[in-house]
Order: structure tokens, then C-alpha cells, then sequence
């Protein structure tokens, strides 16, 4: 599922092609896809994107807004007004139910049309994305979820000491948990802690106060860089930025997906364990 450094890649993406323009049209091709009214976006003018822990919100003048939620295998995909899709290298097409360089294709759920001639295309091969109108944005359960783990005006020390302090989950789960802090997903989470040399497995209420505050540093600058890189597109390669194109911080990944390869810092073996039945990597010697 795409975390906080994709959707994060997707809002600074989208803002840029089609904040101000207007909604001509939206084509729902499956109506499990899109929730509410076409009616209530036709012709309203995008004023910003935001994004909320993994959601995608396209706000719209009159406060109405587009909350998106890819999940699994959601894509959204901008296209200029007659702009083809972009090959890999090497010239070929890509291949497999992620490919983009033909849209609508099969696993195209809903066109969205704007007075500029471009499209945005929502891709589901899985269908449990969606996305949804939203006339208040309360709607969309804002006040369940925890800070945004790259603000540091609200995920502050003292907050995640707070959040640790109370819980005796393993400390992989907790800041996983949407409701403490919003964003991190299973990819983060395991190279936060190999980036900070905490055990996933050690319960939260146990870390020191230099290992709480080496650990939201990591959580931050392991955030900014997976942005930086314009996000991770896993091995299903389903994650593609609003161009059609992967992201490239897979390429930068430590530990996550890596079980039995070497620790890339001391060249021991790397471990796999199921944690909250999530897949877990680290080092045993790394981190402690």
C-alpha cells in the first residue's frame, strides 16, 4: 500500500497540473470505485491538493472535496490533452497489470476530465481504492488519525514519548498504528528502526529517551528521503507517480524486502520475522 512518501509524491505532483483548472467530467466505469454525486464536482474549480496520513484530498472551491485512498493497487494517472505514455528504457513497453502507457485500459475505474483537456485516470486492479466526495472534511475521519509524521510541529518529542510511554506493543506496531501517527506503513517502519538500530520486536514503552529521540529523527529523514526519491514502487510495481514513471527509493531501501541478503552495515545476515502479520526485516547485530 502506498505510505506517506507516495501519496505525498502524488499530492506535490497533481497540485502542480491541475490546481486551478476545472472539472468537466467524470466517466465512473466502476461504481464501487467512486462514492457520491458526480454532479456535485462538475464544473467546480481544483484549489489545492492535500494529503491526510495516505489519503489524497483534491480540495475544490465551495469546500467540496475529492478524498482518494489508492490502498493496494490504486494509481492515479495525469494525462496532458493528446499526450501519449511514456515507454521504459530501452524503448519497450512495460508489461503486466500495472503498465500505463495505454489509458483507459483495463483496470482503468474512473476518468476524471478537466477544462484543459487533461485527464486523470484512477487504475484499480484490485479494487479496494476509491474515491469519494466529500462535502464536510470531517468526513473523511481526519480526527482519527494521529500527526503527520513529517510535521514536527505536531509529531513532536514530547508527543511520541507520550504515545510510547503508554503502550507495550512492539515498537514496529505502534508507530504503524494511523491513529498515533499518520502516514507510516510497513516499508517505513522497518527502515526506520534498522536507520535508528531499534529492534521492531522491542515494546515501545521500554525504549530509552535517547533511543525515542534518535528514532523520530530517523522516522523523518527516512520520510523526506523516500520523498526525495518521489517514493518506492515495490516488486508489484503497482506505485506509479502521476506521469506513469516508478519511483526510485526502492533502489535506496536497507532492509525492507531483504531477509537473507547481507546487513549493507555490517554484512551480516538479514532476518525476516512476521510482526502484526506483517513482514519484518532487520539486523540483529545492528540493532538492538
Amino acid at each position: 500500500m502506498p505510505e506517506l512518501p507516495e501519496v505525498e509524491t502524488i499530492r506535490l505532483q497533481l497540485e502542480q497540473k491541475i490546481k486551478g483548472l476545472r472539472i468537466t467530467g467524470v466517466e465512473v466505469l466502476n461504481r464501487k470505485s467512486f462514492i457520491g454525486d458526480v454532479r456535485d464536482v462538475k464544473g467546480v474549480r481544483v484549489v489545492g491538493v492535500r494529503r491526510r496520513g495516505k489519503m489524497a484530498v483534491i480540495e475544490f472551491e465551495g469546500g467540496t472535496c475529492l478524498a482518494v485512498h489508492l490502498k493496494l493497487t490504486g494509481q492515479l494517472i495525469y494525462r496532458e490533452k493528446n499526450q501519449k505514455g511514456k515507454k521504459v528504457e530501452g524503448g519497450q513497453k512495460s508489461e503486466g497489470p500495472f503498465a500505463v502507457e495505454e489509458l483507459p485500459n483495463k483496470f482503468t475505474r474512473v476518468i476524471i476530465s478537466f477544462n484543459n483537456g487533461g485527464k486523470l485516470y484512477f487504475n484499480d486492479l484490485r479494487m479496494f481504492g476509491w474515491i469519494r466526495v466529500v462535502r464536510d472534511i470531517g468526513e473523511i475521519g481526519e480526527e482519527k488519525l494521529g500527526p503527520e509524521a513529517i510535521d514536527e510541529k505536531s509529531f513532536t518529542l514530547d508527543y511520541f514519548r507520550k504515545i510510547l510511554a503508554e503502550s507495550r506493543k512492539p515498537i514496529k506496531l505502534v508507530i504503524m498504528d494511523q491513529e498515533k501517527l499518520a502516514g507510516v506503513g510497513n516499508i517505513y517502519a522497518n527502515e526506520a528502526l534498522f536507520d535508528a538500530r531499534i529492534l521492531p520486536a522491542r515494546k515501545a514503552n521500554e525504549l530509552s529517551a535517547k533511543d525515542i529521540k534518535i528514532l523520530r529523527d530517523s522516522v523523518l529523514r527516512v520520510l523526506r528521503e523516500a520523498i526525495e526519491h518521489k517514493g518506492s514502487s515495490d516488486k508489484d510495481e503497482a506505485f506509479r507517480q502521476i506521469t506513469g514513471e516508478k519511483g526510485t527509493h526502492q533502489s535506496h531501501l536497507q532492509v525492507y524486502r531483504k531477509g537473507g541478503q547481507k546487513c549493507p552495515k555490517c554484512g551480516r545476515v538479514i532476518k525476516r520475522i512476521s510482526l502484526g502479520g506483517r513482514g519484518t526485516f532487520y539486523c540483529e547485530h545492528c540493532q538492538k
